[in-house]
């Protein structure tokens, strides 16, 4: 008795076995992942590219003039929390709490709240 089938389109052996079947499937079709968390490598990698432009750049973060007045409020105080040495995400989170916002929300008012340039000095 046979433990596998054939598939005539690409001559591969695959188990009967459903659970083997599907393990075997899952490591052939492996996609890259989506994203990508921003680890200690990519954020050296950033600091290590951004200090070879630093010095003749400048960006300059700036309120769009037409954001609403509580879109203000809110990235003042995100500001002065990240002042005060919260990293940014716990900054954004308690002061979304603060403005009985969720999370995802407060940062879709700030993106698109905020503008930014680059300056030559």
């Amino acid at each position: 008795m046979n433990d596998y089938w054939i598939d005539p389109g690409t001559r591969e052996a695959y188990p009967l076995a459903y659970g083997a079947y599907r393990r075997k499937r899952e490591a052939q079709e492996k996609r890259p992942p989506r994203h990508r968390q921003l680890g200690p490598d990519i954020d050296y990698f950033l600091w290590r590219r951004w200090q070879t432009m630093a010095s003749d750049v400048e960006i300059v973060l700036a309120v769009r003039p037409d954001a609403p007045p509580r879109v203000q409020r809110l990235v003042a105080h995100v500001l002065v929390a990240i002042r005060r040495g919260r990293s940014a995400s716990e900054a954004i989170r308690r002061v979304a709490r603060q403005f009985g916002l969720r999370h995802g929300r407060a940062c879709a008012f700030i993106t698109a709240g905020i503008t930014f340039e680059r300056q030559s000095h």
